[in-house]
């Protein structure tokens, strides 16, 4: 009884055994097939949020697609929003290759935005048409047919434009056919008088080579005359230039000149009025040939009292007309103011004269006063010393230059021509030119013999001019030198 009892427990345990180890398998299993599930939801629900996030970034691709076509869906404005929203599909959660396939796809859209931008860049505007808010590649279509529809209508017109110009050319090719078979009949009318015209011209025809011959000498001589004329411009014109310069020289030196005889503010008077003769309008001064004073100088006459002599300010001129000493002179009364006469003490002035001043004067040629063939040049430059004058340059009888000219020179006085022939001294003549160049040079006036001894008061009493006078046209030059005439050419 015990003994079965036992049996009873041992199948009892084992049975129990079996049973928990039945259990424990079944356990095992179902949490072994519930760990599977598990995984298999978490992959599914991966795949499920890649498909989502693939989906919506298809759905952007094709928003973005609708928008660069145009007129349906969002605007092109919110394509970039849209493309940076693509990138928060790629969720960290996703393997490599799931995130490639979102990327593979922002790829893609970036590819047809750029493409999109790329398209618009070439963009034409069609003529008067109106312009879209946003371009699209539909509104880019409609743009390119409205072009493509201009330039068909401009095709068009200008199609019928040639076909008018071709009626038109076709008209003037008739007219000008008309033209050309009247311009044949003419020729042939032509080629028959020509023939005729050949027959009778054939005997002319040597004299016409003989006349050709002689027209091409001509020609060639003429040429020649051509040429020769063009250097003779180019000398001219050399020429012109150097006298442009010369001139501009010279305006330089008369300048100086000018400035220092047009100075009449002075310091000092020249003289004083000794005596005066109100009714026959003469008048003693101090002065005389001592201090080279010469007739027919000016003076200007101011009040004794006066301290500050300034030009314009005077009461009278006077004009010398006798040297009465050597310092001693009379003079006539050539203006006065009636209410300011002239009074013994009254200072008297110039702007060209000092005493003891020479001016300076140059001889150039041959002079002979007395007309017997021999030269007076040293007699003249005595005569110009006695007269206040100074001889700063000159040429001799063996054509040597004594001194120069320059700007402080007052005249140059013009002699007689020397002797011209195959015994001349071609030394005289060379330093004649010398000196008138000089001359010319520093814009010296130039007078000739005659006017000189007048103004020395020598062959009569003519009215003279004062070698202080400024320049004009009453010093011209006589005209018998032939050589000075021709100096310049």
């Amino acid at each position: 009884m015990a003994a079965r009892e036992n049996q009873g427990y041992l199948i009892a345990v084992i049975i129990l055994v079996l049973l928990t180890l039945i259990l424990a398998l079944v356990a095992f299993l179902g949490i072994n097939k519930a760990f599977q599930y598990a995984d298999e939801r978490d992959v599914k629900e991966n795949q499920l949020a890649l498909q989502k996030n693939l989906t919506q970034a298809y759905d952007t691709k094709n928003q973005v697609l609708m928008a660069c076509i145009g007129e349906m869906g969002v605007s092109v404005a919110e394509v970039p929003t849209l493309i940076q929203t693509l990138d928060r599909l790629v969720d960290p959660s996703f393997d490599d290759s799931q995130k490639n396939l979102i990327r593979d796809v922002i790829k893609s859209v970036n590819d047809v935005y750029a493409q999109y931008e790329n398209d618009m860049k070439q963009f034409i505007a069609a003529p008067d048409a109106e312009q879209t808010v946003e371009s699209t590649w539909r509104s880019l279509t409609r743009n390119l047919a409205a072009v493509l529809n201009k330039k068909y209508f401009d095709e068009n017109v200008l199609r019928d434009d040639l076909n008018r110009i071709k009626k038109e050319a076709d008209a003037e090719i008739a007219a000008r056919d008309k033209n050309v078979a009247s311009a044949r009949d003419a020729e042939e009318k032509a080629k028959t008088e020509l023939q005729t015209e050949k027959e009778r011209f054939s005997k002319k025809e040597l004299a016409l080579n003989t006349a050709m011959k002689n027209i091409q000498a001509d020609n060639d001589a003429t040429i020649e005359e051509l040429k020769n004329a063009r250097d003779d411009f180019k000398r001219e014109k050399n020429q012109y230039e150097s006298d442009i310069n010369t001139v501009k020289t010279q305006n330089v030196a008369l300048k100086a000149k000018v400035d220092r005889y047009e100075d009449e503010v002075f310091d000092l008077p020249d003289a004083k009025i000794v005596r005066s003769s109100p009714e026959i309008q003469l008048v003693h001064i101090n002065i005389g040939s001592a201090d080279g004073l010469r007739v027919n100088r000016t003076f200007s006459v101011y009040d004794q009292t006066e301290t500050n002599f300034v030009e314009g300010q005077h009461k009278a001129t006077i004009e010398v007309t006798e040297i009465t000493g050597p310092h001693q002179a009379v003079a006539k009364v050539t203006s006065v103011d009636s209410l300011n006469p002239i009074l013994q003490g009254d200072n008297v002035l110039t702007a060209t004269w000092d005493p003891g001043y020479h001016v300076p004067i140059a001889l150039v040629g041959f002079f002979d006063l007395d007309h017997d063939g021999r030269s007076d040049r040293k007699r003249l430059v005595t005569m110009i010393e006695k007269n206040g004058g100074k001889v700063v340059a000159q040429n001799d009888e063996d054509g040597n230059v004594i001194g120069n000219i320059d700007s402080s020179t007052r005249y140059v006085v013009l002699g007689n021509e020397p002797d011209v022939g195959p015994n001349s001294n071609t030394q005289i003549l060379g330093a004649i030119k010398t000196l008138l160049d000089e001359a010319k040079a520093n814009s010296v006036q130039e007078i000739d013999l005659r006017k000189l001894l007048n103004w020395m008061g020598v062959h009569g009493q003519a009215k003279i001019e004062r070698l202080d006078s400024r320049i004009g046209d009453e010093f011209r030059r006589r005209d018998p030198i032939n050589f000075l005439k021709s100096r310049d050419r």
